[in-house]
């Protein structure tokens, strides 16, 4: 076994089990694997999601305590399945929420260790089986759809509701997906024509440009004059949410979301919030909804085509960590291990 650690802001140190000094590597350090108090199972990690927490975390940006193993979540397969009833060899998900037994819910590479390792002992309560035929790639959006199932969910999406989401990211796209297929009108605005072509290859039918000088018509054209009823800000891509308290109607919901929980860099101008009576919403996670996450993919509802930017292997962290600094990530970064 061999894991990531990262023992610092920008300090990373590669772990392993193996004894043989023959085969432990020069940058590798021994340790012995501390096993989960309640029943697991032994998971060989074939990808893993890096994200903006994990930025945030090699960067010092936060209140992390390190040493930190990152990756907030991960597709393996079942390698001992001890006394869990698992099949070994089944493909799984493994979730970035560990809920403790004083009923906390951790989030991984946060405030526990994440996945970035070859094999990984986990609780039976963060492993999801994966039905067949679903690929490795899409296994990796399951803790997105369900984000995406939540944020809908609290936001109480009616059919026939207009809804604006600011930025093309995989996020934003795999919500509007779900707020289509709820039968809501989705509008996605970004400024960058390739995302909004990305968006519109994966079923979002209204994608303005916010360069458009024909941006505010489009969008009274496409909701008859009566603007959006409710407007959804992935904080991981966004400063500002000016333009989203302008597009939506007088009493409506403006939802916000995302991974990156130690962001405090949100602007806006809230005379317009009191003026229009607005209520927000926050969302970090969807633990929830992982069950209906994996049923959406298993039935095709939500496709993720185009949506991971980069792959980079195992022994590469510390390179992809690198290059993502000052990096606004619209698509996803994933570890392989193969």
């Amino acid at each position: 076994m061999r894991e990531w650690r990262l023992t610092k802001s920008k300090e990373y140190k590669l772990y392993t089990t193996n004894k043989n000094s023959e085969q432990i590597g020069e940058r590798d350090i021994y340790y012995e694997p501390v096993l989960p108090d309640k029943d697991f199972v032994k998971a060989k990690l074939i990808k893993a999601n890096l994200s903006c927490l994990d930025i945030a975390a090699f960067l010092g940006k936060g209140d992390f305590e390190y040493p930190l193993i990152p990756s907030r979540s991960a597709v393996a397969y079942i390698s001992e399945s001890y006394d869990s009833g698992l099949e070994q060899g089944r493909k799984v998900f493994l979730s970035p929420y560990a809920p403790s037994s004083k009923g906390e819910l951790k989030i991984r590479s946060y405030n526990t260790n994440g996945y970035l390792g070859d094999y990984v002992y986990v609780p039976l309560d963060s492993v999801y089986q994966i039905p067949e035929g679903i690929r490795d790639d899409d296994v990796l959006f399951v803790e997105d759809i369900a984000m995406a199932i939540t944020v809908l969910n609290k936001l109480n999406i009616e059919k026939g509701e207009y809804i604006i989401l600011q930025g093309a990211s995989y996020q934003n796209i795999i919500i509007a997906q779900i707020a289509i297929y709820y039968q809501a009108i989705a509008i996605i605005v970004d400024t960058n024509d390739e995302r909004l072509e990305v968006a519109a290859n994966l079923g979002v039918y209204y994608t303005i440009n916010v360069n458009d000088s024909e941006k505010m018509e489009k969008i009274i054209e496409i909701t008859s004059g009566k603007m959006v009823d409710k407007a959804i800000c992935h904080i991981d891509i966004n400063t500002n949410i000016d333009d989203q308290i302008t597009l939506v109607k007088d009493g409506g919901k403006i939802a916000l979301y995302g991974y990156d929980i130690t962001c405090k860099n949100i602007k806006t101008d809230i005379t317009a919030v009191f003026n229009k009576n607005l209520e927000f919403i926050g969302i970090h996670e969807g633990m929830e909804n992982i069950p209906s996450a994996i049923n959406m993919l298993a039935n095709g509802i939500v496709k993720t085509d185009g949506l991971i930017e980069s792959t980079t292997p195992f022994l590469n962290i510390l390179e992809i960590m690198k290059a993502s600094v000052g990096k606004t990530n619209y698509y996803k970064t994933t570890i392989t291990f193969e």
